[in-house]
């Protein structure tokens, strides 16, 4: 056969379909593959972490779901791919969740290495687990591995790619929430912490001495992470040496005599008391002071502080910060305000971007006032370029005081409208004249005091003068219409801490000259009406009555620091007995409610007892009528005789056993005002009852 008939044949069989015969079976193809193989392993991922797992099969180490130990899942944190890195990340929570506290150095070094890592998510992931790490590990565990912590913190806030800077001020603020001392170290004391101060200036974008010659823009959103970090570290660094200052100067105010007195020794049936005036004898005080009076934030002349021996270094490591922040904090307070405070943007503009602007001008505006308190607080003078800065802004925020929503907004907007209002209203107290020392030597003791206290308001009613009496005048205002009833009721309430944070605005107003607008006492009257409405149980009133405590003590002394004195002809005077004379209804109404708001007034009516009788001088705010009326009013507090239901404990009976006492001692130095023999006779029915209970 030719070639070429058998080429033909052979092409047209490949497309020929081939006839199978009945009962045989198909042929294999001449031309397959054979894909079958044979294999005496088989290798997956993992395999050898696997394989050496099953061999230490006898170790305690937890392992991943992988078989990887702690070392392996550490070394998978260098790996080139983002995603392994992420899944190990996760994978050492997995591994620490049985024993948290396991080679915690080892884990810091490893996690340190990822605190600039670029990819979003990796860094995402380092922080939650930061955020859940953190807390479960002693500070004294933590301390010798935080070095090195810290000085990878410090380079992730000054990486060139501004998201990492952004982790690495997130990164700040969740050290500082947990092991502050550390971060901040003893500055502004000292240069210890600077490291971190000035890795967050640099994420700010802070350049030279006065921060503007800097290049960097940032977006708001960073903006905002980057100067809330800045000021969580301010705050941490300034408030542990403040936390007892209040304290120390109270003590330095109060009447020396009383500590020495010493009572008579009475008795009442078989029921005994002590020397009423002898020091720690009453539930454990260890003195007459003011220390069984829960720490207050509102401050009483700063005179009558120890200034530190680097008073000065401090003041001028506070100033250098704050001047070179000052164009970035006015700056975003500029840029945020029209549109945060504008009528326009009620429903055009969306929520997130509303809240971000709220958020940037109450972050700038605490940021200068908690500097600006800081600076201003110490004996030593603040640069004219400070009171400058401080100025300048409160001149930017006037237009828009008070600061309140167009519409109704949520309770996270109130209180930051609130805060914005307080702190504006704090930093025109700043600005306030401060009362000069009293100069009585060499003065008769009655007329004294009243020719000192009428210098010393001469003396800053020519300094108000001088500066921006307008702003004192609004923010009496603003503090009275916080204090008056509630005309709508759609305006927020007052709650116990805005309360608390009013209290040093209006201290600030009271000790003010009376001038022609009566700051004073107008903002007087406005606390004591309120107070007067308000609950006996209710937390604002024991706030607002410890307040009082304060300055009842502060207006008592014999020989006055500061020139803080009611005249007899001022409307406050009526008031402040029309309180003293209110709190034996306090006391029945508390009952056994709030332990600690019955120990205050009771120790406070005991140093007012512990005077005794005809001690009461022209001066004071309490008469002789309003011990007669206080005395007399006590008596149901321990027994009360009902015309119909009988004889009826009073409160008294039930109260724990350092009250009662404490309670019992000030009725006895009370019982000489009691002309009516109504609180001796209850007194004596109350020992009866408590005897044959016993």
């Amino acid at each position: 056969m030719p070639k070429s008939a058998k080429r033909k044949r052979e092409k047209a069989a490949d497309f020929a379909k081939a006839k199978f015969k009945l009962g045989k079976g198909k042929k294999q193809p001449t031309n397959a593959t054979d894909t079958s193989f044979k294999a005496r392993s088989i290798a997956l991922p993992g395999q050898a972490s696997i394989s050496r797992a099953l061999v230490e099969g006898d170790s305690h180490e937890p392992r991943t779901s992988l078989g990887l130990g702690l070392d392996d899942v550490l070394a998978r944190l260098r790996h080139p791919t983002a995603g392994v890195r992420k899944d190990s990340l996760a994978s050492i929570k997995d591994l620490l969740v049985s024993e948290p506290t396991r080679e915690v150095g080892k884990i810091l070094r490893g996690l340190g290495v990822v605190i600039s890592d670029e990819d979003t998510a990796v860094r995402k992931t380092l922080l939650g687990l930061f955020a859940w790490y953190l807390p479960l590990i002693p500070e004294e565990t933590l301390s010798p591995h935080l070095p090195l912590l810290l000085l990878q913190t410090s380079s992730a806030l000054s990486h060139i790619f501004p998201e990492i800077r952004i982790t690495g001020c997130q990164l700040v603020s969740l050290l500082l929430d947990h092991i502050p001392s550390h971060v901040i170290g003893s500055w502004p004391f000292s240069s210890s912490g600077t490291n971190v101060l000035e890795g967050l200036r640099l994420a700010a974008g802070l350049g030279g001495e006065t921060g503007s010659n800097s290049s960097i823009r940032l977006t708001p959103g960073a903006k905002l992470v980057t100067l809330r970090t800045l000021l969580s570290f301010v705050q941490k660094a300034l408030t542990p040496h403040d936390s007892n200052e209040i304290g120390n100067i109270f003590s330095a105010w109060l009447d020396e005599p009383l500590r020495s007195r010493k009572g008579k020794e009475k008795a009442i049936g078989d029921f005994p008391l002590f020397h009423l005036g002898e020091v720690g004898h009453i539930a454990g005080i260890s003195d007459w002071g003011l220390d069984v009076v829960p720490a207050s934030e509102w401050e009483l002349g700063r005179m009558a502080m120890d200034v530190p021996s680097d008073d000065v270094a401090v003041v001028s490591s506070l100033s250098a910060l704050y001047i070179q922040v000052q164009p970035l904090l006015q700056t975003t307070f500029l840029e945020a305000a029209p549109q945060a405070f504008s009528p326009s943007t009620t429903s055009l503009t969306p929520v997130g971007s509303l809240e971000q602007t709220l958020d940037l001008c109450l972050v700038s505006a605490s940021m200068t006032h908690v500097l600006a308190r800081a600076i201003f607080s110490h004996n030593s003078p603040a640069p004219i370029k400070v009171t400058e800065g401080v100025i300048d802004f409160i001149k930017r925020m006037t237009p828009y005081f008070p600061f309140k929503p167009f519409h109704s907004g949520t309770t996270k907007d109130n209180d930051a409208h609130f805060q914005l209002s307080l702190t504006y209203a704090s930093l025109v107290m700043l600005l306030a004249p401060k009362p000069p020392l009293l100069r009585l030597k060499g003065r008769r003791e009655d007329e004294g005091r009243k020719e000192a206290v009428e210098e010393a308001w001469n003396t800053m009613t020519k300094q108000i003068r001088k500066g921006r009496s307008e702003a004192l005048d609004e923010v009496a205002e603003w503090v009275i219409d916080c204090l008056a009833p509630r005309q709508d009721l759609l305006q927020p309430l007052l709650t116990p801490s805005s309360y608390s944070s009013l209290l040093p605005i209006i201290w600030s107003l009271l000790i003010l000259p009376p001038t022609s607008s009566d700051i004073p006492n107008l903002v007087g009257t406005a606390l004591l009406k309120h107070l007067q409405r308000v609950s006996s149980s209710s937390p604002i009133r024991t706030k607002g009555d410890n307040f009082l405590f304060h300055l009842t003590k502060v207006h008592e002394p014999p020989y006055p620091i500061l020139p803080f004195y009611f005249p007899l002809d001022s409307p406050l005077r009526p008031l402040m007995r029309t309180w003293v004379e209110s709190l034996p209804k306090v006391l029945w109404e508390l009952g056994t409610k709030d332990d600690i708001a019955t120990k205050g007034i009771l120790t406070f009516l005991l140093e007012i007892g512990l005077k005794g009788q005809g001690s009461q001088s022209g001066e004071s705010l309490l008469s002789q009528k309003s011990f007669n009326i206080i005395s007399s009013k006590l008596g149901p507090f321990f027994h009360v005789q009902h015309p119909n239901k009988g004889s009826i404990p009073g409160p008294w009976s039930k109260l724990p056993n350092t009250t009662a006492k404490l309670a019992w001692d000030m009725a006895t130095t009370w019982i000489e005002w009691d002309t009516s023999r109504t609180l001796q006779s209850a007194m004596n029915r109350a020992a009866e009852e408590k005897k044959h209970v016993a």
